[in-house]
């Protein structure tokens, strides 16, 4: 069972899951950015990808799963130094969001993500044994916990080398 092509479409579903603050009419919508930025993504325009995240990125820093789509753009388009820095960029802010509300395994979720995609798989790992000791009940952590194998390598095609 091939799983990447399916990861575009989950970076959608994170994008439209994640609550934003409702932004000016007249400005871009971060939202509406990285949706279309994800839905470029689907199609393999990298380029128009990228572009629309980065966009997006502009015009909310703070839109974490914006840095993941252009991360993901930026792999694909062999630029693996703008994909290091945007997962990382990513993966600070949904630390911060975790601080803010410990009570939401979905920031320690989107933190084992972004850990894998760095190349850092045994701190992704320790990561989910203590998701899984945090949030006993978590179905999200105890499904990603059962199938972290197969899911890692789903993963695998949108990770860059760990810096040394």
């Amino acid at each position: 069972m091939k799983i990447t092509p399916l990861l575009p479409v989950l970076a959608v579903a994170l994008l439209t899951s994640c609550a934003q603050a409702p932004y000016d009419v007249a400005a871009p919508n971060p939202q509406q950015l990285a949706s279309e930025s994800a839905a470029a993504l689907n199609t393999k325009d990298y380029a128009k990808a990228q572009t629309l995240a980065e966009q997006a990125t502009s015009v909310d820093p703070q839109f974490a799963e914006a840095w993941v789509g252009y991360g993901m753009a930026s792999v694909r388009l062999g630029q693996t130094d703008r994909a290091r820095e945007a997962y990382e960029q990513a993966l600070s802010l949904h630390q911060a969001r975790h601080q803010q509300n410990p009570s939401d395994a979905n920031q320690v979720v989107q933190q084992i993500f972004l850990l894998t995609l760095l190349g850092r798989p045994a701190e992704a790992e320790t990561l989910l044994k203590q998701a899984q000791a945090d949030y006993p009940s978590d179905q999200q952590i105890a499904n990603l916990a059962k199938n972290f194998t197969t899911t890692k390598q789903g993963w695998q095609s949108w990770m860059v080398e760990a810096k040394r």
